[in-house]
């Protein structure tokens, strides 16, 4: 093994390369994440995708490495599938990012027209009643059926806001969000505020009463 100047031995940059990712899939695999075979029905890729991508979020990986382990968690025809479509992707130069592969697993799995009743969920979807968090976690899982949204800072925001009730979507719309979270902590300041403000100006009213009349005593027959 060739040395340094120095004496230490040196180590060919692909094996220490090789040892990050063995490191990291052991961790990864520690955590048991799912696998996909690839004859799931679509709603069980959808729920594949936003858990294996919770547990990439939760460890903080990157996008590059995300691509690198979630081959792992492929089996069968999945694995086949992602094979040649992330060599076909690099045949024509593309670079492979984790917006890319999602593209590319929507396209495969989520028949169009399932892609299509989600995509006007998304368009349609309303806070209504649902409190702020639910409604964020609707958000983002539809987000993914509109890539020309998905994309788009100021339209994510846009869209997020729309959502909201008109004394919260003026208040918001104010300050022109330019990105998704923005548009969040300004929702939940403005409802704050608004209940604040409500609560405030409530006060409940006296109930009046209604006063005993006397009793005229009325002549004889």
């Amino acid at each position: 093994m060739p040395r340094t100047e120095q004496g230490s031995t040196s180590r060919d940059p692909m094996d220490v390369t090789a040892t990050l990712m063995e490191t990291l899939l052991k961790r990864f695999q520690s955590f048991k994440p799912p696998t996909l075979k690839g004859t799931e029905t679509s709603v069980e890729c959808e729920s594949w995708l936003e858990d294996i991508d919770q547990l990439f979020d939760s460890l903080d990986y990157s996008y590059d490495r995300r691509i690198r382990l979630v081959i792992h968690q492929m089996h069968e025809m999945a694995k086949s599938w992602w094979i040649s479509t992330k060599k076909a992707l690099e045949n024509r130069v593309t670079t492979v990012t984790s917006s890319v592969f999602k593209t590319a697993f929507y396209q495969r799995f989520f028949p169009v027209s399932y892609r299509k009743d989600k995509g006007a969920e998304f368009a349609s979807l309303q806070r209504g009643q649902l409190n702020i968090e639910e409604y964020v976690a609707k958000f983002t899982s539809l987000l993914k059926f509109a890539p020309h949204i998905a994309e788009n800072d100021e339209a994510q925001a846009d869209q997020f806001i729309n959502g909201f009730n008109l004394d919260v979507f003026t208040l918001v719309n104010a300050g022109r969000p330019n990105n998704f979270a923005d548009a969040l902590n300004r929702a939940k300041g403005a409802e704050a505020g608004l209940l604040r403000q409500g609560g405030a100006l409530f006060v409940p009213q006296p109930v009046i009463q209604a006063q005993e009349q006397p009793q005229i005593p009325q002549p004889p027959p």
